[in-house]
């Protein structure tokens, strides 16, 4: 099925609108385009590729932070962040520290880092203004409501799965087997 885009139409888009519609694909879909729409920015302008400039970015922001701490923000494995991390400490742009009486190896910026993570930063600013360009401010203030409430949203529906996960008494949602018909 197309639509007047001779674009694709996927099932969720045919959904009753607007209250039906489901908006996780939505989101994603818009996230999908914003990550792919910055990695060529951050390899033309600083050389990174497009997982090294997100650890830049989470380590340039929070640092000094614990390999854990950065896969916890991250969302990524510790071995692929391990084997980053490791390519911008020979570039050098991150250092690995370790710290008397801690446990772990903390990572932070070198002043070359800082220095990449300020034209992060900059860029950004200039990708938000490109993303944001045509909303009002009242659409913008509203917009920012709307995400602060999906998102505490979200955050008790992954609360609520820990909870289930690690509570004993909880019981598995039991699996329903399609039928298929001929």
């Amino acid at each position: 099925m197309t639509n007047d885009k001779n674009e694709r139409s996927f099932w969720f888009d045919r959904a009753d609108q607007p209250h039906r519609r489901l908006q996780g694909p939505r989101l994603f879909k818009l996230l999908s385009l914003i990550r792919r729409s910055g990695a060529p920015d951050a390899r033309r302008e600083l050389g990174l590729s497009d997982f090294e400039w997100r650890v830049m970015s989470q380590v340039g922001d929070r640092a000094p932070m614990s390999l854990n701490e950065l896969a916890a923000v991250s969302t990524h494995d510790k071995g692929q962040l391990s084997r980053g991390v490791k390519r911008l400490v020979e570039a050098g742009l991150l250092v690995r520290e370790t710290r008397k009486g801690e446990r772990g190896v903390f990572i932070s910026p070198t002043g070359a880092g800082k220095k990449v993570f300020e034209q992060l930063v900059a860029l950004a600013f200039r990708r938000n203004d490109t993303l944001i360009e045509g909303l009002t401010s009242d659409e913008l203030t509203v917009f920012g409501s709307v995400l602060d409430k999906l998102e505490a949203n979200a955050t008790a529906m992954w609360a609520e799965q820990q909870r289930c996960r690690t509570s004993p008494e909880a019981e598995p949602a039991p699996v329903r087997k399609a039928r298929v018909t001929a």
